[in-house]
């Protein structure tokens, strides 16, 4: 029997054809990721809702090939050491704070939005979304093999919440305030007087229970009452000067993400992007409801008095000037911010609301 050259060439062909879809099958097989991603957030909070909902669609948009299991308060890292697990690849990715970075390097502080920064989120959100905010804080991470992304802007944060009334910085001479690290609270106890405590999330109530601090700093509206501190603290005094425009953001390790494929690494880079826009948007919405319930529940609110904030800028200003003395590289965040905010004022003041 005589082989035709024409169906010896289309045997080889289609053998051809068939190792390679079986290698493709072999390699799409190979190439199925399980991330660990310890939050910042407690676990009924909206950011963390968010987040769940960020891992599931990530899951869904890759075919299963990226799952991304999240991890609420105090799970695998807590606090400060996010970014440690992140840099030693003990979680693949973490979500906090930047200025809970600050004891790593202390220009995380000027990352998040300090006393007299930026004064509304839309503000913040074009620097680092738009502008240049991105690049300088993946400039600090980038050495430690971490990836920097904005996750979500909490916007002004709530202010104090107290067992005691507290109707201005007087009234916090000697106090344990609970806050976060960096320059909130660097400026806070400069112009209080007040002791500072960075207590995580889930050892805030004990302490406050216990008499350990007096007053409570934690996020914005919605995230002081999702604390469930109102029948406790009976008092606050608002609105959170050393933290106009609060972010959160995203920790990713380098090598991690580099072994993603492309297709994988887009399909994070937007679900990030979408996780930002919604949990901005939730959240803000969410505090007006909690600051109504704050009332409604007779929490008494006292705001900061003109002279308070004259000397809280005061004292801002100084602690900026030491921290631009400090180093070139949080002199050179200092100036980005103010050049920055500088022409957001100026294009506002003609474009600004006019109803008031």
């Amino acid at each position: 029997m005589v082989v035709k050259p024409s169906l010896l060439l289309t045997c080889f062909f289609t053998s051809l054809v068939l190792l390679n879809l079986s290698g493709c099958a072999e390699e799409q097989k190979a190439q199925h990721f399980h991330w660990q991603l310890q939050s910042q957030a407690t676990e009924d909070s909206i950011d963390y809702a968010e987040l769940k909902i960020f891992t599931d669609n990530l899951a869904l948009m890759s075919g299963g090939r990226l799952i991304i299991t999240p991890h609420s308060a105090g799970a695998l890292a807590s606090g400060p050491d996010i970014y440690n697990a992140v840099k030693e690849r003990r979680i693949d990715m973490g979500s906090g704070w930047p200025n809970w970075w600050s004891a790593i390097n202390p220009a995380w502080a000027l990352m998040n939005a300090g006393p007299f920064d930026f004064m509304n989120l839309d503000s913040s959100m074009m620097f680092f979304l738009a502008g240049e905010g991105s690049t300088l804080a993946n400039e600090l991470s980038q050495p430690d093999g971490i990836l920097w992304r904005p996750a979500w802007w909490p916007g002004m944060e709530f202010g104090l919440l107290s067992k005691t009334e507290i109707k201005g910085l007087d009234d916090l001479d000697s106090k344990k305030v609970r806050i976060g690290p960096g320059l909130p609270s660097e400026v806070l106890a400069a112009a209080a007087g007040a002791y500072t405590l960075p207590t995580v999330p889930e050892e805030i109530r004990p302490a406050l229970e216990k008499g350990d601090i007096d007053a409570v700093e934690w996020t914005t509206a919605g995230g002081a009452w999702n604390l469930g501190l109102s029948d406790i603290s009976r008092y606050a005094i608002v609105p959170a000067v050393w933290q106009p425009s609060v972010l959160a953001d995203f920790l990713i390790n380098q090598q991690a993400y580099d072994e993603l494929p492309p297709d994988l690494q887009m399909m994070l880079e937007t679900s990030i992007k979408a996780y930002t826009l919604s949990t901005t948007m939730k959240a803000k919405v969410a505090d007006f409801e909690a600051f109504r319930l704050f009332i409604e529940n007779g929490v008494k609110i006292n705001k900061w008095s003109p002279a308070d904030l004259q000397r809280w800028e005061v004292v801002s200003d100084r602690v900026l000037a030491e921290y631009g003395a400090r180093d070139p590289i949080s002199k050179h965040i200092i100036d980005k911010k103010r050049a920055f905010k500088k022409v957001y004022t100026e294009y506002y003041q003609w474009f600004g609301p006019y109803d008031h």
